[in-house]
């Protein structure tokens, strides 16, 4: 009660702050519509809460392929919209009812990158101009708070059907997703998703034959809140060499996990099998690996918690098997509002040496919507490089799975989620272990990776802006370009250099969103001097056709450049060019 009270009480500030307008009733009923983005891209499958800040009822809803969300009329108040999506930080915003239609864009940091965001920390900034009584019933209200009921559906679904008309010496691309969710019960809901991609071999006469290159995703959750789910998702992709080296026409990943996660705490099984990831390394792994993470200590001001992950690899060429242990520890200290520090020690345990790497960071905020924020990383003990180094593989966004040697960040963050927001992030890694880096989501066209090789050094910045022009016109940009160095410059290695950017825009009247990305990649060629370098531009368009059921029109351009391409999906054509017109529906129903 004293937490309903305190709420309640927090909700009336927020509304008495609001200028009144006798001539402009409240509404009875409002409509809350928007888009979930990461660094220019549509998040999808993100749960999206509606929390009214008068009884603590919430509204739940998911975002679709897209990243676009629409909530259920809700009853005028102010609420607290909540986007939250694993391996993401939760982002919040506020919703006041000073008119019916509301248009919001919420933007999701990985866990890695993102600043700290919660309701607790909004509060927080309030508590200067709140009266000493007030504040110690706040101080109660603090708790983390339960969603325990959700009012979604008893069914509803999404399809997604794509088809890449392409010249005549390119492979054909095709795509399908299907996503279903449903609630049994009061509270539990399960999630089952599922994405097949392929190209084909335009040189084979079989319909449905042997693809050059194939991607799979299937995945399921069950869960009776936010906190509180199981999770079951199995990935495949598999591509071909153009120039084979010793024997190994082709590439092939594959991955199945397994993640319970009741409150902050979480458990993990996964297994992983690769085959050629490296066309000049010729072999296969395979591994499995259990890890999980619990908070060890969370106070207003303080929080600290441990994670663990034990690995087993075993690799075809080599008899020894491979057993490494990561034991990592991570807190944050909020000295004053405005100053928060992080710290931290990552270690990796195995047979031939041990790694130990204390990390420290800040968060400074130097206005109330700019921020300053810095990290470094160093190893006071390292081991001696392995005979064998297998490669790992990571997303552009996210390197968490990675110890490197040494790595440093610093950034500038300024804006708020509800208007314009710009971030610049600059990062230099030095890399133990070979990496393959790859900039598309869910697993797919990992021909189109960058490697990094062990002892290289990288470099790159990151800049994302968003801005809202009013509730018409939303645009969302980001960009990263870096290289990645060899140490010894003695060597012969020659530099890796790669750009990506990423724009969406999205026009409400009209229900049309335009999605564009490009992306460049200069990397040495595993087997002739000349380097190898793919260029790859992709315009998309989906277009409502307010029908009775929510259908979209998908329309879309892919153009690629490629030289010395080691991939047989590039060289096809002598020219090393390929055009292809993409088209397709996407249905919720």
């Amino acid at each position: 009660m004293r937490r309903f009270r305190a709420i309640a009480l927090f909700a009336v500030v927020v509304v008495a702050a609001v200028p009144a307008r006798p001539d402009t009733p409240l509404p009875s009923a409002l409509q809350v519509l928007g888009t979930v983005t990461n660094a220019a891209r549509p998040v999808a499958d993100a749960l999206v809460i509606a929390l009214n800040l008068q009884d603590l009822k919430t509204t739940q809803t998911w975002t679709t392929n897209d990243g676009r969300f629409v909530l259920p009329a809700l009853r005028s108040g102010v609420y607290k919209i909540i986007a939250v999506k694993q391996g993401f930080a939760p982002v919040i915003t506020t919703v006041v009812p000073t008119g019916t239609d509301h248009r919001i864009s919420l933007r999701l940091d990985s866990e890695r990158d993102g600043r700290k965001k919660s309701v607790n920390q909004e509060i927080w900034e309030l508590r200067g101009s709140l009266p000493a009584d007030v504040l110690r019933s706040l101080d109660f209200a603090l708790l983390p708070l339960e969603f325990a009921s959700y009012e979604l559906p008893r069914f509803r679904g999404e399809m997604i059907s794509l088809t890449g008309v392409a010249e005549q010496a390119s492979p054909a691309y095709a795509q399908t997703a299907l996503g279903v969710q449903g609630r049994f019960g009061e509270s539990w809901q399960v999630d089952i998703r599922g994405d097949l991609q392929r190209f084909e071999d335009p040189t084979d006469t079989v319909s449905f034959g042997s693809p050059i290159a194939e991607s799979s995703v299937m995945s399921m959750e069950v869960s009776s809140s936010p906190e509180n789910s199981y999770r079951v998702d199995s990935t495949r992709s598999s591509w071909v060499y153009a120039d084979p080296h010793d024997g190994a026409t082709g590439g092939d990943v594959s991955s199945h996990n397994f993640r319970w996660q009741r409150g902050p705490a979480r458990v993990e099984v996964r297994y992983f099998e690769q085959d050629n990831l490296f066309s000049d390394q010729p072999m296969g792994s395979r591994s499995i690996e259990i890890g999980g993470n619990m908070p060890l200590l969370q106070t207003r001001r303080n929080d600290f918690g441990v994670s663990l992950r034990v690995t087993q690899e075993s690799v075809e060429s080599v008899e020894d098997i491979f057993r490494t242990m990561d034991l990592a520890a991570n807190g944050t200290f909020a000295m004053v509002p405005s100053l928060i520090l992080h710290y931290g020690l990552a270690s990796r345990l195995a047979l031939d040496g041990e790694e130990v790497a204390p990390r420290s960071g800040a968060e400074w905020k130097i206005t109330k919507n700019t921020s300053l924020i810095g990290s470094v990383l160093y190893k006071v003990i390292d081991r001696e490089p392995d005979a064998v180094l297998m490669p790992a593989i990571v997303f552009w966004s996210d390197d968490a799975r990675v110890l490197p040697r040494y790595a440093y960040t610093f950034g500038f963050v300024t804006g708020n989620e509800s208007n314009a927001r710009f971030s610049a992030v600059a990062t230099v890694t030095a890399v133990d272990d070979p990496l393959r880096v790859v900039f598309a989501d869910m697993q797919s066209q990992f021909w189109d990776g960058l490697r990094i090789d062990a002892g290289d050094v990288r470099r790159d910045v990151r800049i994302a802006y968003r801005r809202e022009f009013g509730k018409r016109f939303t645009l969302d940009v980001g960009t990263t370009a870096g290289t990645a160095s060899s140490a010894d410059r003695h060597g012969g290695e020659r530099d890796k250099v790669y750009i990506s950017g990423d724009l969406q825009s999205t026009f409400t009247p009209t229900g049309t969103t335009l999605a564009v990305s490009y992306r460049d990649v200069q990397q040495p060629h595993e087997m002739i001097e000349d380097d190898y370098r793919t260029e790859r531009v992709h315009v998309r368009m989906a277009q409502s056709l307010y029908l009775p059921i929510d259908v979209k029109l998908l329309l879309g351009l892919e153009l690629a450049r490629s030289e010395n391409s080691p991939y047989l999906l590039d060289t096809l054509t002598p020219e090393g060019r390929s055009k292809k017109f993409i088209g397709g529906l996407a249905v919720n129903f």
